[in-house]
């Protein structure tokens, strides 16, 4: 690989963990507003949102071994495992921008989706494509 490829392989890779963090902090942020004063987080709004936090997690990992070409147990690519955690956050907070929930959404929701569209993007451009 030349030089230049290199250094632009390791900015996506430095890319999807950055989206990560994004959506592991937008967590706490608020996502709908209930009013004048009273908000929902993201951690109150999602369905088990300690596991999207997890998933999340397991894609930074993913990256970060990708990164420094650390091998995970169980035989699995590091990329790949990385690129279908960081869809997973996508397709909730994407689910939640367009269906709304008849509330009004909030700047913490769109920052989940612009974190998750950026880690996934940036799995998808890194990741092996399958040759036959």
């Amino acid at each position: 690989m030349s030089a230049s490829v290199l250094r632009l392989r390791q900015r996506f890779l430095a890319a999807g963990i950055a989206g990560n963090v994004v959506f592991l902090v937008s967590l706490i942020l608020p996502w709908f507003d209930l009013g004048s004063y009273d908000s929902m987080s993201g951690w109150t709004v999602l369905p088990a949102a300690w596991a999207i936090a997890l998933v999340c997690i397991a894609a930074i990992i993913g990256f970060v071994a990708e990164m420094n070409a650390i091998v995970l147990p169980l035989h699995l690519a590091p990329m790949r495992v990385a690129a279908y955690c960081s869809s997973i956050p996508l397709w909730f907070s994407g689910a939640f921008l367009v269906a709304g929930g008849g509330t009004g959404r909030s700047w913490g929701l769109v920052i989940a989706v612009l974190g998750s569209v950026i880690a996934t993007v940036a799995a998808t451009r890194v990741a092996p494509s399958r040759r036959r």
